[in-house]
């Protein structure tokens, strides 16, 4: 409950965003979604504007890269992605007129827009749901594929307690928020629309405005972890909200947050291509922390220098939160459209990071609020030990929260290896993911 406390108390010291300096050069990453990479469109040497489009995956039915500055393309260069895998990316020099930024944006009428239309903005526009960050997802294309999803759901906070990036969304762009769930909820006909939040008081004067239809602000058990994924949104709402409701939640539905929905509200009504990324930057070697809007392919090199460098260097920096992110080891990183959050950790705080032996401490089971078995899918895994075939599907209802590393004192990547298998026991049996 005191880390829940201190960040409501934190959320309220935030005032105002910031727009991050342009940056001399963007690197764009040819793969913005999970396990999805694209192609460029543009050649090397050749003038491109901000929003053009620079790649796109493979198929009529593919999303595009936008280019986020107005410059020229000098080269596709191997690059180290957020998540620290090696990919190619587009390296484009800054200069010229721009298209979006400090031009006025005219609001469309969004009464006259298909569904059709909305789903082919979502997906020419790159636009990417990040619920789930470590398996980002082109919006359009989700909804396409996902014919059972009836509801919206919209997580108006973080499932990572140390990251407050949706929450701050949530304060500062309310109002667009909902106007991009309604939007997406008109994009695939839901049944109906659930902004889960962890304080109702906090938005009790924004909720009173809020004139949809079928409409429910599910709130939260903030002093319980995990909270913020789908199984606790199904459950706490079948608890204490489906009887109020004429539509029902399940894990078919469509699951968002804050920061996509902004996104959908710009690629429709105003327009706007997946170009820039919402970044909170915090951490005990920064000066002060930061909520700033950043183009993406800015390298995390030159955002540290506009928000005055670091007071001690950091030894370890995290993206997307300590229980759910990763990190990286390299300050040329760009930002791209799934980072949240960079964290920079000094020495003081940083523990051992040597992985030891399992020592059968159970630690894992006895957190574990899915109740499989960590520890033994692990030893079998590292071991190449055959799982039997219950034991292999428990891995399936992992509800990827992290609490099993975090309590581990062998530092053993539980959750991860969990993860492995439950990927495999997918694409074994050809379930959808």
């Amino acid at each position: 409950m005191t880390e829940n406390r201190n960040k409501l108390n934190l959320l309220r010291d935030y005032k105002k965003t910031e727009n991050s300096f342009l940056p001399h050069y963007v690197t764009i990453p040819l793969c913005q979604e999970f396990g999805k990479d694209s192609r460029p469109v543009v050649n090397i040497g050749d003038t491109v504007k901000e929003g053009d489009i620079i790649a796109r995956g493979e198929g009529t039915n593919s999303s595009y890269i936008h280019s986020s500055v107005p410059g020229k393309v000098e080269a596709c260069i191997p690059c180290i992605t957020p998540y620290g895998q090696q990919n190619f990316a587009l390296r484009i020099k800054t200069g010229g007129s721009f298209s979006y930024l400090g031009k006025k944006n005219n609001k469309k009428n969004i009464d006259s827009i298909s569904a059709e239309s909305i789903v082919k903005s979502f997906i020419e526009k790159g636009i990417v749901n990040t619920f789930n960050i470590a398996k980002a997802e082109n919006l359009g294309l989700q909804i396409q594929k996902n014919k059972k999803a009836s509801a919206l759901v919209v997580r108006m906070f973080d499932e990572d307690i140390f990251r407050i990036t949706d929450s701050l969304m949530s304060k500062f762009y309310f109002d667009e928020i909902v106007e991009g769930a309604q939007i997406t909820a008109k994009a695939f006909g839901a049944s109906g629309i659930v902004f889960a939040v962890t304080e109702k008081n906090d938005f009790a004067y924004k909720f009173e405005k809020v004139n949809i239809p079928n409409v429910c602000f599910l709130e939260m058990n903030s002093g319980k972890y995990p909270c913020g994924n789908v199984k606790e949104i199904v459950s706490t709402f079948a608890k204490n909200e489906k009887k109020a409701c004429n539509f029902d939640v399940t894990k078919n539905d469509l699951f968002t947050d804050s920061s996509t929905m902004y996104e959908a509200y710009k690629a429709v009504a105003l327009g706007i291509p997946a170009i820039n990324k919402f970044v909170h930057f915090s951490g005990n070697c920064l000066y002060a922390s930061c909520l700033l809007n950043v183009k993406i392919g800015t390298s995390i090199k030159e955002i540290v220098s506009q928000i005055g460098g670091f007071i001690k260097q950091p030894k370890m920096i995290i993206i997307n939160g300590k229980l759910n992110g990763t990190m990286i080891t390299s300050m040329d990183v760009p930002v791209t459209q799934y980072v949240k959050s960079v964290e920079f950790v000094s020495a003081r705080k940083v523990t051992d990071r040597h992985v030891y032996s399992c020592i059968n401490c159970g630690n894992c089971r006895f957190v574990c609020p899915a109740k499989i078995l960590p520890d033994i899918l692990y030893n079998n895994y590292v071991s190449f030990k055959e799982e039997t075939a219950n034991l292999e599907k428990s891995a399936l209802i992992c509800t990827e929260c992290g609490l099993c590393n975090t309590v581990c004192p062998a530092r053993l990547p539980l959750s991860q290896t969990i993860n492995i298998l439950k990927e495999n026991n997918l694409n074994k049996n050809g379930e959808a993911k």
